[in-house]
């Protein structure tokens, strides 16, 4: 059902007010602001006609109103004011960004921190992953039928692999290895260049299969692992001073949750479309997460998907300063980035 004018009018005041307050808003609160000229009686219908539809709650029988997530959600698409960062401040995250003598890393770091900031709310980023590819393989004989593989990219990796092979057949797979592999990511090695590699190997050695597909799986581990990115987390104990977890247990689940990094890069892993997006509550699609809000944007490094930048906080988050600072913030990452290209 659409809503009128006037429950837009309403549910925006009241959102804006507890994004303020962090108490439940009530019909007199509204009353009061000048805008609406409406009386306390029709702001209490049009709120009760806002809570069966599914826009507001009401937390106990005599308290006002506190948005849901559906309240949320249609705020951030329908109703946000526009929020414009000062010129002062955009001219500060330049300065921060713009050293061109700091290394990528630690500019995306500091991104991460800027907008930490800016927006009072923890914030991770994740850096570019580098897109590694294979320099070098051997095959070294150990004796007492094994063999050490050697894998080079940007590290040198090794595995010891139990199998009865000769110098030569080492040789001999290590040759054919490179020939295919050399150069080529992890991206690049398609079930038809191993399904090639296999039957180059097989005709020349006697390899069973399945030390092949230890081999294959090693290599392509390798590199795959050397492609991943890294991830910071900044002011993660800002969550402290919100009143939704003023409940320390409830604070201490959430605090370490975000110091994890494996859980901060399963947030981050989820593919978003262009511009600045909102996951709020329940959109999460995590328990731990039902009172949280994740705004994230991506950047990039040319034409491809580099990394990204994410603010979570309270789903009563100030939506239109944080979209507001992670579009300039990471529109001043696309331009930096260039110069890296």
């Amino acid at each position: 059902m659409d809503l009128s004018d006037r429950k837009k009018k309403i549910l925006q005041a009241i959102i804006d007010e507890y994004i303020g307050t962090a108490e439940p808003v009530g019909s007199r609160a509204i009353s009061k602001k000048e805008s609406l000229g409406l009386s306390s009686a029709t702001i209490r219908n049009e709120m009760a006609d806002l809570e069966e539809m599914g826009y507001l709650i009401q937390p106990h029988t005599s308290a006002g109103r506190v948005p849901s997530d559906a309240g949320y959600r249609f705020y951030v698409n329908s109703l946000m004011q526009r929020y414009q960062l000062g010129v002062e401040a955009i001219s500060r995250l330049q300065e921060a960004l713009e050293d061109k003598v700091v290394q990528l890393e630690s500019m995306i770091k500091r991104a991460g921190a800027l907008t930490s900031a800016l927006t009072d709310y923890t914030t991770f980023v994740t850096t570019p992953g580098r897109v590694s590819k294979i320099k070098k393989i051997d095959l070294v004989p150990l004796g007492y039928s094994s063999v050490m593989l050697i894998v080079v990219t940007l590290a040198v990796r090794s595995r010891v692999i139990n199998a009865d092979i000769t110098a030569e057949q080492c040789d001999e797979i290590a040759s054919i290895l490179n020939k295919h592999l050399a150069e080529h990511s992890a991206d690049e090695i398609s079930f038809a260049k191993i399904e090639e590699i296999q039957h180059e190997i097989e005709a020349k050695t006697d390899l069973s299969v399945q030390l092949l597909i230890n081999i294959l799986h090693f290599v392509y581990e390798t590199i795959n692992s050397m492609n991943e990115s890294d991830i910071y987390i900044n002011n993660a104990k800002s969550i402290l001073q919100y009143p939704e977890y003023s409940d320390l247990d409830k604070a201490r689940e959430l605090f370490n949750f975000l110091e994890d990094k494996e859980n901060l890069k399963l947030l981050a892993s989820a593919e978003d479309e262009e511009g600045v997006k909102a996951k709020i509550g329940k959109e999460n699609g995590l328990d731990i997460l039902n009172d949280c809000s994740l705004v994230t944007v991506n950047y990039a490094l040319g034409d491809r998907k580099a990394g990204k930048l994410g603010v979570i906080g309270p789903k009563r988050m100030n939506y239109a300063k944080v979209f507001a600072s992670l579009d300039v913030i990471s529109k001043e990452i696309d331009k930096i980035l260039k110069y890296y290209l």
